[in-house]
């Protein structure tokens, strides 16, 4: 058993690289792949409730990650859910605490999470494959990239085989939320559109073609990446902050959390308006050090993008697209917003932290209506 399989993994820095077989590498095979997502998120979206989803499948991440501490594990945040793997060695841990967030999320948001884990063996038993690779997208952020069809093929499993599911616990069970916010406001697209993009191929090359378009028309990740420091403002709007509030408390403890988060944002945009120091944060780079710890692009069995866009760049994209879909080289999902919307894991205020970024109004999982539909036309 290697607990330190993913702390000791090489990593490349280039997102442009992820396409290359030689960075990937089985995963090894006495981990276990957990899968959680939202059931009826799509109608979830429809009424309104696109951040709650959001939320929840940041829970999902955060409950794991402080119920594992010791061992750094990969992640893929999917917008409705999230994918986690985890050694032998910590399976109890990591299901008692999403099955902890499934509790929170039917109790203080109404929605019913699926939770369900199947082992790397049984995947490689069953002729799937599950190979990673390991994206430092800063020094504080490494983004876990997969390929070779585990992620989707596990999902499909966990969603059609009931045997692989947990059921609702028979006793109460905690989980730590610690280092989750939900403290920024939507972040405006600074040029005209935001975008979620869900790109699905058979092979290398036309991920690989549809990258390089992407780079010529959109611009490289600088120019293309939603989330600018001259665009993020702490939210002083309590609807907004209640989302945090729900998830971590509930009853009068909840009043009290929303009105401790409300002056804490008092108290950081003064800190960061006028570069104040503290003893180790230098208040005027933190907007800096968000943006170089988001989770805007990454790779898991398919491409998956936030981007801001230019209209008419995004009617090229969707010309593009729609011409090589016709052509049977791939499916996509597009989802079309005027912002981005941040759900962020901070665990040390200028060192390792993530932060979630999906198009708003429904982002990743509105995508994934239109991919869903897409690739069912063309297996009819």
């Amino acid at each position: 058993m290697n607990e330190d399989f993913w702390k000791n993994l090489p990593h490349f820095d280039d997102f442009d690289q992820s396409l290359r077989c030689d960075h990937y590498t089985a995963f090894d095979d006495t981990w276990y792949l957990f899968i959680a997502d939202i059931q009826g998120s799509t109608q979830a979206i429809q009424k309104g409730k696109y951040k709650d989803v959001n939320l929840i499948g940041a829970l999902c991440i955060i409950s794991v990650l402080n119920a594992c501490k010791g061992i750094e594990i990969p992640f893929v945040f999917g917008g409705d859910g999230a994918s986690l793997l985890v050694p032998s060695s910590y399976i109890s841990k990591a299901k008692d605490a999403l099955l902890a967030t499934k509790l929170r999320s039917l109790e203080h948001f109404n929605m019913t999470l699926r939770v369900g884990a199947i082992g790397v063996k049984e995947l490689y038993e069953k002729g799937i494959s599950l190979n990673v690779a390991k994206h430092r997208v800063s020094k504080d952020f490494y983004q876990a990239l997969f390929q070779g069809g585990g992620m989707a093929q596990a999902d499909t499993l966990i969603k059609q085989d009931p045997t692989y599911c947990f059921n609702m616990p028979e006793h109460p069970l905690e989980a730590d939320f610690t280092g989750l916010e939900c403290r920024w406001q939507d972040v405006f697209s600074q040029k005209d559109e935001t975008i979620s993009l869900l790109i699905y191929a058979q092979d290398n090359e036309t991920y690989q073609e549809a990258l390089h378009f992407i780079n010529a028309h959109l611009g490289t990740y600088e120019h293309r990446q939603p989330v600018q420091t001259s665009a993020l403002k702490l939210s002083f709007s309590l609807p907004q902050l209640l989302h945090e509030a729900k998830a971590k408390e509930k009853g009068l403890k909840r009043i009290s959390f929303l009105c401790k988060i409300f002056f804490i944002n008092i108290l950081g945009a003064i800190l960061m308006r006028f570069n104040i120091r503290t003893e180790h944060i230098q208040w005027g780079e933190y907007k800096k050090q968000i943006t170089l710890t988001t989770d805007c692009e990454k790779f898991d069995d398919m491409l998956r993008m936030i981007c801001a866009v230019k209209k008419e760049d995004r009617i090229a994209l969707e010309n593009y697209l729609q011409t090589a879909h016709q052509n049977k080289k791939l499916c996509y999902g597009m989802h079309v917003s005027n912002r981005a919307l941040m759900t962020c894991l901070v665990f040390d205020r200028m060192g390792p932290q993530v932060h979630f970024v999906d198009a708003a109004d429904g982002g990743y999982a509105m995508a994934a209506v239109g991919l869903k539909q897409q690739l069912k036309n063309l297996n009819a």
